[in-house]
Formats: structure tokens, C-alpha cells, sequence
């Protein structure tokens, strides 16, 4: 009986050093334990004041800083978006070039393999 808990014993500990591995090795993303992390991807254009638009919306599915990379990525590929997401709140900062709707905003979420939930367009403090 001492052996066969010993052998236990044993399987799990090698079991925790292997985790505890790829835990260092690939981060703690619950999408990068088997695999490299996502790069990140720059928005080409990264000052704020060429974004005449600005919207926030919640985004379903995000887990880990991978998730938001993946998030954040699928924004800033379609060359006109500067997005900045923040994990805990599930919330994405958006600030486009040009007026987009609900749909389109959906049509990238989505693509992204998340679920845009909320959506909201930020009035501009400047009055024209």
C-alpha cells in the first residue's frame, strides 16, 4: 500500500513540474499553453488625435492577455482602428478614422473568435 501511494505520489509531483514548465515557457494565457503567444500587431497609426471617432464595446470570450492580444490585433490589422482593451472589465476602447456601425464592429469581434456584446459610441467633447 506505502508503494502504491509512493508511485501516486511521484505521478503527480512530475505531473506539476511539467505544468509548472509550460506555465514558464509559454506564459499563464489560457490560449498560449501550447503554443508561443500571439505577437503583438501596432496600429499604423498611433496617435490618438487622427481618430475622429471613438466607441467602447464589451467583448464575450476574453479570458487572458492572450485573448485581448488576439482582440487588439484583429483591430488594429484593418489599418484604421487604434484599440486599446482593458481584460477586467471586458471592455474595448476603439477609436476609428471613420463612422462604423454595430455590424462591422461585430464582423471583427467575431473573426477575432469572440462575441461583441455591448456597444456604445462616445460623443466627442468637441462641438462642431
Amino acid at each position: 500500500m506505502d508503494i502504491l501511494i509512493g508511485i501516486t505520489t511521484a505521478v503527480i509531483f512530475a505531473g506539476l513540474i511539467v505544468f509548472v514548465k509550460r506555465k514558464i515557457r509559454y506564459g499563464s494565457s489560457c490560449c498560449g499553453e501550447k503554443e508561443k503567444p500571439v505577437d503583438r500587431v501596432q496600429a499604423p497609426d498611433a496617435d490618438p488625435s487622427h481618430y475622429p471617432y471613438h466607441y467602447v464595446i464589451k467583448v464575450e470570450g476574453m479570458t487572458c492577455d492572450n485573448c485581448a492580444r488576439c482582440v487588439e490585433n484583429a483591430f488594429h490589422q484593418t489599418g484604421e482602428a487604434l484599440a486599446q482593451v482593458h481584460l477586467r472589465t471586458k471592455q474595448v476602447k476603439l477609436s476609428y478614422k471613420r463612422s462604423v456601425n454595430r455590424q462591422e464592429l461585430a464582423k471583427i469581434v467575431d473573426a477575432a473568435g469572440y462575441t461583441l456584446m455591448e456597444y456604445e459610441e462616445e460623443k466627442s467633447s468637441e462641438t462642431k
